[in-house]
């Protein structure tokens, strides 16, 4: 009994420390059309500090459609309004809740430096329903 309640433990604090790190500037919200309904895919992002001091962005998504999605996009870094840096994004998110709690992310490596205020935009999205994700290359 003791050792189920310490797992208990452990899984909620680590459960609550995690959603209490995502904001809400970190985050993009997309809205899909399903059939009639609309449904949200979740980009959350943020950046991180990588070996040798290098800047790393690290975008997880979340998808709360139901449905395998192919998806596509770009995201730009924008100074001061100047476009610095695009990068494209390409995965299959499968539709499980399970695949959400398991879901690897993506690091893109950045130029930017730690204290170079950036800010983020979604600038091209494109989403397709599937069957199935397969596996695209090795």
């Amino acid at each position: 009994m003791k050792l189920f309640l310490s797992f208990a433990i452990v899984f909620f604090s680590s459960f609550s420390i995690g959603s209490a790190q995502e904001s809400i500037k970190n985050k993009h919200v997309e809205e899909i059309k399903i059939d009639e309904e609309k449904r949200e895919l979740n980009i959350n992002y943020s950046f991180k500090q990588g070996k040798e001091k290098q800047s790393l962005l690290k975008v997880r998504f979340f998808n709360k459609t139901k449905v395998n999605l192919n998806v596509d996009l770009v995201m730009g870094f924008y100074s001061n309004g100047v476009l610095l840096e695009k990068v494209d994004i390409a995965d299959c998110l499968k539709k499980s809740f399970f695949s959400n709690l398991f879901r690897p992310f993506h690091l893109v490596e950045t130029s930017f430096k730690e204290g170079q205020v950036i800010e983020i935009e979604i600038l091209n999205f494109y989403s397709e329903q599937v069957d199935e994700c397969r596996e695209t290359h090795k």
